[in-house]
């Protein structure tokens, strides 16, 4: 099969960048944004994605389909593309590129296959396209090396033996350790604000352990941005290992952090509205006052 016309949804912060950096490597990108969000319109702009209409008219017209969305998402969109394919004929390649269970991306193949087109599994690590080291778009499933084709200098494509659920597996594994370890730091700071420490971990830290003082002023300030698709993606995480026998509680008490910062002041910024002046300590003191605020409502 040779693709030339691939389709993204949703062109939110991955998805717009991923569809990008393809449409530079001469593809044409296109997206559904009937129903879509103003950011995703403002997003798919920003990167030239051409905007097909509704996902009927997107599914006619395309070789490859990705699903690049929050996760708590995937199955939903699988679905309905299940149903379009199945009244219109068309069967283009689709391959789930979100932060979801081996098993939810064994459903999915179940759903994709059924309406008589091909599935792959697809997990994304690393940054969007274009911002820092090259993301890795990892691949498993038969006929996975057709994506081999849409490599990118930014993008590069890793395909896995295993089967369907072994990208997402992958993905499973290293954010369980990145994003799981981002909660941590929450965790310790707002406990040590809520102990009435801050000041003397912050020496602490800048004395022991300088390297991960810094890396969490880097990223626990604007941790509570978009924080849904992270809540979500915890608890598939915690699917992941408690299907292989290991504890789940780890990452579903991430996903409860993810809570808490859902219910602070800070939520309803995006990464283009976010405060890129705020301090550690300010981002903090937020995140503490939303869980007052709850201790006080109970």
């Amino acid at each position: 099969m040779s693709i030339r016309t691939i389709g993204i949804v949703s062109t939110g912060d991955m998805g717009h960048a991923v569809g990008r950096t393809l449409r530079e490597g001469g593809f044409r990108v296109v997206t559904a944004l009937d129903g879509r969000s103003e950011r995703s319109r403002k997003l798919a702009a920003q990167a030239q994605i051409v905007d097909a209409g509704d996902l009927a008219s997107l599914i006619g017209e395309v070789d490859l389909l990705m699903s690049v969305m929050p996760p708590s998402a995937a199955v939903e969109f699988a679905t309905q593309c299940a149903a379009l394919m199945k009244s219109s004929g068309a069967a283009p390649l689709f391959a789930d590129c979100n932060a979801i269970a081996p098993a939810t991306s064994r459903t999915i193949a179940g759903v994709i296959g059924a309406a008589g087109a091909d599935f792959l599994d697809g997990g994304i690590i690393g940054a969007p396209p274009g911002r820092s080291a090259p993301t890795r778009l990892y691949v498993s499933g038969d006929g996975a090396t057709r994506l081999d084709a849409i490599a990118r200098p930014d993008m590069i494509v890793r395909t896995l033996d295993g089967g369907i659920g072994a990208a997402s597996a992958i993905k499973m594994c290293y954010a369980a350790l990145n994003k799981g370890a981002m909660t941590l730091e929450a965790l310790v700071l707002i406990g040590a604000k809520q102990l009435g420490l801050s000041e003397q971990l912050h020496r602490e830290l800048s004395e022991s352990q300088g390297q991960v003082l810094a890396r969490m002023e880097r990223r626990v300030p604007w941790l509570a941005a978009e924080d849904e698709p992270k809540r979500n993606e915890m608890l598939e995480i915690a699917k992941t290992f408690a299907d292989v026998g290991l504890t789940p509680r780890m990452h579903e008490g991430a996903a409860d952090i993810f809570n808490l910062l859902a219910n602070s002041s800070l939520a309803s910024e995006t990464r283009e509205t976010a405060d890129k002046l705020r301090s550690l300590e300010e981002a903090v003191a937020a995140f503490a006052a939303s869980l007052s605020a709850r201790d006080a409502a109970d």
